[in-house]
C-alpha cells in the first residue's frame, strides 16, 4: 500500500509540475464569457490585415547595401517613392535613423536576420538644442534624444506594411550585468532605446524581427481619438524592460516574444508589456496564440508579464497622482499562448500604482505554462538512458507550441535540429486535415470486405495456410492507407512535453526509428486501434489475430527518456472484440515496444494500464544483432490491469526499480539471472518530475 501511494504521488506531482500556478505577483484569469469579448476582431475592428497580401507589382525602388539596387540608402528610397509603392530591401546592414512618412510596402528579400535596419541611439544621448531628435520628429529644445527620438525606425503614416527584415537598436548591446552603459544611461534611467516606433493606423508587421533591450517596440498613438491599430504576425519581438509599450491598439499573433538576458544588474527584474491605454479606450494590447520565452540565463520567476504605463502621471507612493477615468489605464490580455517559466504576473504601474485586479485591465486567458522541465536532461548516472538531452539545446525559435497535427508535422520537418515541442492538446492521429476522424469505412480499400475476408480464410475451409489472394491484398492496401494516416515519425534531438491536462495522442502510433536523443514527458498515449488486423493461422497452435500499431515504438532508437506518460487502449480495449476462428480479434499491439537494437533507454514514472501486451523489449529470438543492446532502465512505473509483458525481455539488459530488480535475458533460451535488492540512485527532484 505504501508503494502504491508513493507511485501515485509521483505521478500526480509530475502532472502538477506542468500546471500554471500563481507566483508572487497577481495573475488574474478571465472567464470564457469575458474572453469572448476580447478577440482579435474586437481589437482590429473592420481592418482585416491578413487579407492584405503584399503586392506582386514590380518594386518602385530596390535598396541594396552592395549597390546592386536603385538605392544604397533606405531613407533615400523611401523619400523617392510615391504613396502606396513597394520597396524591396536586400540583405545588408542599413545603419541610421529611418522615417516612413507615407503608405508603403517595405519587403525584405531573403533571410530576415540578414537584412538589418539598425542604429545605436538611446534616450539620454545628447543632442543640440532646438533640433529634431529623429527625422520623423520636429525640433525640440530637449538636450537629449528622449524615448521617441531613440528610435531606429519610425512609421509615421497609416497603411504601412513591413515584411521580412530586422529592425534593431544596439545601443545597449555592450552592457552586461549592469556595467558598460553609455554616458547618461543606467539602471535608473536614460536607457530607453527603441528599435521600432509606430504612430499610425493599419500598420502590419509580418515575419519581422524587432530587437532591443529597453523599449524595443513602441506602439504609439497620434494625437486625437482616431484608431491606431498595429498587427504583428509571425514575428519576433525581443527585449528586457517595458519592451512592448505604448498607447496604440496592438495585436501580436502567432509570434515569439523573447525576454533577453545579460544586460541588467544582478537582482534587477524584467518587465514585458507596458500599455498606456486611454481610459475611454476599450482595447490596448492583445498577445494571441504566441510564445513568450527567454534567452538562456533568464531565471525562473524573474520577469513580470507587464505593468500599466501611466504616461504623464508622476510617481507618487501608492500611485496617489493617478486619477481614475482621467489618467491612462493600460489594457492588455495575454491569451491562448505558451508562457515560459521566467514569467510571474503583473506588477505596479509606472506611477507606483499598486496592482488591483478590480481597477487594472491586465489579465490572462487560456495560456499554458512551459515548465523548466522542458529543458531538463537526464543526468549521466541515472540509468541506462543517462545523458539523454533530447531537444534541450533548442534555440528559442525552435521551442514551439503544438496545438494540432499540422503544427506538429511542421515542427517534425525540422529534422535533427534541436527542438522542444510543447503539446497543448490531444491529437487524434486518425483525423484528416479538417479534423474528421477516419474510420474503417473511410480507410478501407474498395475491394476489401471484412465479412468476406473472415469467410474466405476460415480455417475450417481454408486450412492453416497464410491468407493470400485478392481479399488479402485488399486488406494490405487498406492497412497501408491506415498506416500512412495514423503513424508519425519522430526525429532526433527532440523533447516532446505535454503542457495541458490530457495532452497526448489517440488512435495512432508514434515511431522513433533509428533516431537518437529523444525525451517524451507528460503525454497520454491511447488507443492505437488497427481497423485491418491480419489473421495468421501459423501463429501458435491455434493461430492469432495480429495488429500493427503500438502506442509508442522505439525501433533502433538511442538515448531515449520516457517520463510521466500514460499508456492505455482508451474506450476500445480488445476485451470488447469478438472471438473469430476461436481467437479474440486483436486491435492493439503493444503499449510501448523497444526493438531492433534500441539502446540506452530510461522509462520512469509511467502508467501502463488495461492492455494485453504492454511492454516489449526485444521483438524476436532471431534478432541476434540485439545482443549487447536493448539496455533499458525502468523505475517507478505503474502496471495496472495488464495481461503480459511487464516487461517481456529478449537479449536486453534491464534495470527495474520499485520493486528493485535486475534482469538479464541471455537470448533465445530466455535464461535470466536476477539480483535482488540492487540499489538504484536517483534524485528526489526527478521522482516528482520537476
Amino acid at each position: 500500500m505504501n508503494l502504491l501511494r508513493a507511485l501515485l504521488a509521483g505521478l500526480l506531482l509530475g502532472l502538477a509540475s506542468v500546471t500554471p500556478s500563481a507566483a508572487d505577483a497577481p495573475r488574474p484569469q478571465l472567464s470564457a464569457v469575458q474572453a469572448a469579448a476580447l478577440r482579435r476582431s474586437d481589437y482590429l475592428g473592420d481592418w482585416h490585415p491578413e487579407d492584405e497580401a503584399p503586392s506582386s507589382a514590380e518594386p518602385a525602388a530596390i535598396v541594396a547595401a552592395d549597390g546592386s539596387g536603385t538605392h544604397r540608402s533606405l531613407q533615400a528610397a523611401l523619400d523617392a517613392v510615391a504613396p502606396g509603392a513597394t520597396v524591396w530591401l536586400r540583405p545588408g546592414i542599413y545603419r541610421g535613423a529611418v522615417c516612413i512618412r507615407r503608405p508603403v510596402r517595405l519587403i525584405g528579400q531573403g533571410d530576415a536576420a540578414a537584412i538589418r535596419v539598425v542604429d545605436g541611439r538611446y534616450a539620454a544621448q545628447p543632442k543640440p538644442a532646438d533640433t529634431p531628435a529623429h527625422p520623423c520628429l520636429g525640433a525640440s529644445a530637449a538636450p537629449t534624444l528622449g524615448t521617441a527620438g531613440s528610435s531606429t525606425l519610425v512609421v509615421a503614416s497609416h497603411d504601412v506594411q513591413l515584411l521580412g527584415f530586422t529592425v534593431a537598436n544596439d545601443a545597449l548591446d555592450g552592457v552586461r550585468a549592469g556595467q558598460g552603459y553609455p554616458a547618461g544611461a543606467g539602471e535608473s534611467g536614460g536607457a530607453q532605446a527603441v528599435a521600432l516606433m509606430t504612430r499610425g493606423d493599419r500598420i502590419r508587421l509580418e515575419r519581422m524581427r524587432v530587437l532591443g533591450h529597453q523599449d524595443s517596440l513602441f506602439a504609439d498613438r497620434p494625437p486625437g481619438s482616431a484608431p491606431a491599430r498595429v498587427w504583428v504576425h509571425r514575428s519576433l519581438v525581443a527585449g528586457d524592460v517595458d519592451f512592448i509599450f505604448g498607447a496604440a491598439t496592438l495585436v501580436i499573433e502567432d509570434s515569439l516574444v523573447l525576454s533577453r538576458a545579460g544586460r541588467r544588474a544582478p537582482g534587477e527584474q524584467g518587465i514585458g508589456l507596458a500599455p498606456s491605454t486611454a481610459p475611454q479606450q476599450a482595447h490596448g494590447f492583445l498577445l494571441l496564440r504566441s510564445r513568450w520565452l527567454a534567452e538562456p540565463g533568464v531565471a525562473p520567476d524573474s520577469v513580470f508579464i507587464g505593468r500599466a504605463w501611466d504616461a504623464g502621471v508622476p510617481k507618487r507612493e501608492g500611485g496617489a497622482a493617478w486619477q481614475a477615468g482621467v489618467s491612462p489605464n493600460g489594457q492588455a490580455l495575454v491569451r491562448d499562448s505558451l508562457l515560459g517559466p521566467h514569467l510571474k504576473g503583473w506588477t505596479r504601474s509606472t506611477a507606483w500604482r499598486p496592482f488591483d485586479a478590480g481597477v487594472n485591465r491586465l489579465a490572462e486567458f487560456g495560456n499554458a505554462l512551459l515548465p523548466a522541465a522542458a529543458w531538463e536532461t537526464l543526468p549521466a548516472n541515472e540509468g541506462w538512458g543517462g545523458g539523454t538531452r533530447g531537444g534541450a539545446d533548442a534555440a528559442p525559435e525552435q521551442v514551439l507550441a503544438i496545438r494540432d497535427r499540422a503544427e506538429l508535422e511542421a515542427a517534425l520537418r525540422l529534422g535533427a535540429t534541436p527542438k522542444i515541442l510543447a503539446l497543448m492538446a490531444r491529437i487524434d492521429l486518425s483525423a484528416d486535415a479538417q479534423g474528421r476522424p477516419l474510420d474503417a469505412a473511410a480507410l478501407r480499400d474498395a475491394q476489401y470486405d471484412e465479412a468476406a475476408y473472415r469467410a474466405a480464410f476460415d480455417p475450417a475451409t481454408w486450412g492453416r495456410r497464410a491468407p493470400a489472394g485478392p481479399l488479402e491484398e485488399a486488406r494490405q492496401r487498406s492497412a497501408t492507407r491506415q498506416a500512412r494516416q495514423v503513424t508519425l515519425r519522430l526525429p532526433s534531438n527532440t523533447t516532446l512535453i505535454g503542457v495541458r491536462s490530457g495532452a497526448g495522442f489517440a488512435n495512432g502510433m508514434l515511431v522513433a526509428d533509428g533516431v537518437e536523443q529523444l525525451i517524451l514527458r507528460h503525454l497520454h498515449f491511447s488507443d492505437a486501434y488497427d481497423h485491418f488486423p491480419a489473421w495468421d493461422p501459423l501463429d501458435g497452435s491455434q493461430g492469432e489475430w495480429n495488429s500493427e500499431y503500438d502506442n509508442l515504438r522505439l525501433r533502433g532508437a538511442r538515448q531515449v527518456w520516457v517520463d510521466h506518460c500514460r499508456f492505455d487502449d482508451g474506450a476500445r480495449p480488445d476485451t470488447l472484440e469478438p472471438v473469430v476462428f476461436g481467437r479474440r480479434v486483436q486491435r492493439h499491439d503493444g503499449l510501448l515496444d523497444v526493438t531492433h537494437g534500441a539502446d540506452r533507454i530510461t522509462l520512469s514514472w509511467n502508467h501502463f494500464r488495461q492492455h494485453d501486451k504492454s511492454l516489449l523489449i526485444g521483438n524476436s529470438d532471431k534478432q541476434l544483432g540485439d545482443a549487447g543492446l536493448l539496455r533499458v532502465t525502468l523505475h517507478h512505473n505503474r502496471f495496472e490491469g495488464l495481461r503480459e509483458r511487464q516487461p517481456r525481455v529478449r537479449f536486453g539488459q534491464v534495470h527495474e526499480a520499485v520493486p528493485i530488480t535486475f534482469a538479464r535475458s541471455l537470448g533465445p533460451t530466455r535464461e535470466a539471472s536476477l539480483e535482488m535488492n540492487t540499489r538504484y540512485h536517483m534524485s528526489k527532484e526527478r521522482q516528482h518530475g520537476h
